[in-house]
């Protein structure tokens, strides 16, 4: 069985080869520096001066890899950090796969950011000892300085010529924990000052010599194209330049994007659309269509022991249907790219979280080789899987050609964004649960229909693993129950799909763990004390081809009920509601909400989370990290995306509500400490929200609620 995680992961085995497998000459490569003396590997290049300059394979998007992973090299290389500077790799031999996502940044470079770093301090040691006439065993390193016996000291810039011309060791020693000066430590991000006062690039900030704006007309159903449009409209907006046909549209070049956008709605006002096969899908029919799924066929991903016969002889079945639906990204920075052909090829400028894919598949749309398409990825306003896709950064290469070649910055709108997102899919569940005459939980069955969004990620082929992915939250439910059974069956929909922050594991989780909470309920049980019951005192559990540590995960559960206060008293109309989840079976967290339903209105006062990420690189990341994902997390109570005559009825925020700062809960996060290699953060945290806030109401109100979003009449 095949995981999410082996379809979004990055380097995994292709990072071991971006050690082993770089430039490890010590020449500067085209465009850098002469100062550049010393660069044993991608990563780093030491220059006379001191200062090294840490290139990493990963986009930052806001969660801080900028940060976390040059730490990895500056510990092992016990450099100043004050002297680091950060670069974003570029696409190409020595970066083959530099997609970010699935939590997996800091867990698939660690090893080898720290073997490149552990390398160059050995080298830099060794260069040193040679120059002294001493063993390199009496030489030690601290913050950009080799030191000898009898206090000899040189910096690494005075010994990075010597160090060049070294052969790299292969297996340089790492660090022991007890030894890191800079990992575990609270460190600010090293964009934060240019990010606060404006410096920061992003890619709308994008600016080069010639360059024009574009907006692009796309029919308001996925997939349609114009059929008549009279261009001269839109020509008669002062700046506005030409409008050219492109594969998703009409594009109208012009000097601004405000001239762009305004001659675009010039140009709508007298388009007409060939809407295609896609024309009259609608939630109302998806959701029919998922109703019958629920009684069909499946794909199988997990079956044990034999869950028809348990529930056939269970004293008492019980039986719910969760629904979620079809959500936005709704990143605060649209989509846009910049894009400019030269003649032995073309450059771009993409805020992409798969910039190897954004490269080939703008190459072969401009008919070349992948080598010849040089990918520059910036800062990014916000990404929660909407810049894996390569949509936008291809069409922007498409309209720079088509507009003569100059350079084109193409920018997306509000309403682009939720009209041409890729979404996430609605889907429906359907769990049961046998209890045995004397009430213990002896039979557990969960159903979840809808889209694939694997297919996405796939060339709309069905893999092997889709219902192992589609199922991912509901299949490794940690629980000990005598017979489970759970299986996908697939709806197909005309609808762009892609991954979403935690993607499946959210909709699938938020339905087991209320689904849970259901159970303890209908025994009379403490939904914790059933939590831990079913947990048990087992260790290693596999699904599959995965596998999680069940003491990790109730160890986190423990920690956040006991820190949340559970089983205190709470007021009147206040309740605490809890969920757990061992994600990818690497990072162990449990949240605990406490609520309050007052005049028909939902407050979230406090959410406690504990988590075991592996050792923590850098603390303050992390927290932002739980409090991000707990923030996302609470929007999808409140957020949907529907379909009416193949158009998405929401527009922008005004109709797709995310969480305001005036309604974030009081965040309390607990790191349980551990010894074992630090895994991700971007997406545990997430699932977690609305399984918790929901158990909460219950305890609070005692009403089950068993679909999202939340209307504006859910507690009248």
């Amino acid at each position: 069985m095949t995981s999410r995680r082996d379809f979004l992961k990055v380097t995994g085995a292709a990072g071991a080869g971006l050690v082993l497998g770089l430039h490890l000459d010590a020449k500067s490569r085209p465009g850098e520096t002469a100062k550049v003396l010393f660069q044993p590997n991608a990563f780093l290049a030491v220059r006379t001066d001191g200062s090294v300059q840490i290139t990493i394979p990963k986009a930052e998007m806001g969660q801080g890899v900028r940060t976390a992973l040059p730490l990895a090299v500056a510990e092992e290389m016990d450099l100043d950090w004050s002297r680091v500077e950060v670069a974003t790799a570029q696409p190409g031999p020595d970066f083959k796969n530099m997609q970010t996502g699935g939590s997996t940044s800091v867990s698939t470079t660690w090893t080898p950011l720290r073997k490149a770093g552990a390398a160059a301090r050995e080298m830099l040691k060794t260069a040193a000892a040679a120059q002294w006439n001493v063993a390199v065993g009496l030489c030690r390193t601290e913050k950009g300085f080799v030191l000898g016996p009898g206090g000899k000291k040189l910096g690494y810039g005075a010994l990075a010529e010597a160090a060049a011309r070294l052969p790299v060791p292969k297996d340089a020693p790492l660090k022991k924990a007890a030894e890191f000066r800079l990992l575990g430590k609270r460190t600010p991000r090293v964009d934060g000052p240019a990010i606060v006062t404006g410096k920061a690039v992003f890619g709308l900030d994008v600016r080069r010599p010639g360059q024009r704006f574009a907006a692009v007309l796309r029919c308001p159903v996925p997939g349609g194209q114009p059929k008549t449009w009279d261009e001269d409209r839109a020509k008669t907006v002062r700046g506005v330049k030409t409008v050219v046909k492109v594969p998703t549209g009409l594009a109208v070049v012009a000097e601004s994007t405000w001239a762009a956008f305004k001659g675009r709605d010039a140009l709508a006002a007298t388009a007409t659309w060939d809407e295609g096969p896609a024309r009259d899908f609608s939630s109302a029919a998806l959701e029919a269509k998922m109703r019958a799924a629920l009684a069909g066929p499946a794909d199988d991903a997990r079956r044990e022991g034999d869950p028809a016969k348990a529930l056939a002889a269970a004293a008492k079945v019980l039986e719910a249907e969760y629904s979620f639906p079809y959500q936005a990204h709704a990143t605060v920075e649209p989509m846009n790219a910049t894009a400019v052909i030269l003649p032995e090829g073309a450059e771009m400028w993409a805020g992409s979280q798969s910039a190897n894919r954004a490269q080939e598949r703008a190459a072969e749309a401009l008919g070349l080789k992948a080598g010849q398409m040089k990918v520059n990825v910036p800062l990014i306003g916000g990404g929660f899987g909407r810049r894996l896709g390569t949509d936008f950064s291809t069409e922007a290469a498409q309209v720079a050609k088509a507009a003569g070649g100059g350079p084109m910055q193409v920018v997306w709108d509000r309403e682009d964004d939720f009209r041409h997102d890729l979404f996430h899919p609605a889907t429906l569940h359907r769990l049961r649960a046998g209890l045995d005459a004397s009430g213990a939980l002896a039979a557990w069955t969960h159903r979840i229909a809808g889209p694939a969004v694997l297919r996405s990620w796939t060339g709309g082929q069905k893999s092997p693993a889709q219902a192992a992915v589609e199922s991912n939250g509901a299949l490794d439910i940690p629980y000990a129950i005598p017979a489970i059974a759970v299986d996908f069956a697939e709806v197909e929909a005309p609808t762009p799909l892609g991954w979403w922050r935690g993607i499946e594991i959210v909709p699938n989780v938020f339905a087991r763990e209320c689904f849970l909470d259901e159970v303890a309920h209908a025994q009379g049980q403490d939904p914790l004390a059933l939590r831990l019951q079913l947990l048990g005192s087992r260790g290693i559990v596999k699904f599959g081809r995965e596998e999680a540590d069940i003491r990790r995960l109730k160890k986190v559960l423990e920690v956040a009920a006991a820190k949340a206060g559970w089983g205190r008293k709470r007021p009147a109309g206040r309740g605490l509601g809890l969920a757990c989840h061992a994600y990818d079976g690497r990072t162990y967290a449990a949240a605990v909400a406490e609520v309050s339903v007052a005049k028909g209105q939902l407050r979230v006062h406090k959410i406690t989370c504990a988590v075991d990420c592996g050792l923590v690189v850098n603390p303050s990341g992390l927290e932002a990290q739980v409090e991000g994902g707990l923030a996302f997390g609470l929007s999808a109570l409140f957020s949907q995306i529907t379909w009416e005559k193949g158009r998405t009825v929401q527009t922008g925020f005004h109709d797709f509500p995310v969480l305001r700062l005036a309604d974030m809960p009081a965040i309390e996060t607990h790191v349980v400490p551990s010894a074992e290699a630090p895994s991700g953060m971007g997406e545990p945290p997430v699932p977690l929200a609305i399984p918790a806030v929901l158990n909460a109401v219950f305890a609070a109100t005692g009403r089950r609620i068993r679909q999202v979003p939340l209307g504006p009449d859910a507690f009248k």
